[in-house]
């Protein structure tokens, strides 16, 4: 089944005041993700099948990033 034209699985969000985006991989079931956290931008890929999964790990990694002493 193909995506419809005009259709994306890009995904941009606000986690704890950081905005984040997400985009697929071209490797099936990575995602590219990149946000910002005081000035260091932060990007790398994360793992997941589902897009929902893939969005809970980025704010995972937000979530470990705003800790004291990261």
């Amino acid at each position: 089944m193909t995506r419809p034209s005009g259709k994306s699985d890009a995904f941009a969000g606000i986690h704890r005041g950081i905005r984040y985006s997400l985009r697929p991989n071209a490797a099936p079931g990575y995602w590219h993700y990149a946000y910002a956290i005081g000035g260091m931008v932060r990007s790398g890929r994360v793992q997941g099948r589902l897009r929902l999964l893939a969005v809970r790990r980025v704010q995972m990694r937000i979530d470990r990033d705003m800790r004291p002493g990261s």
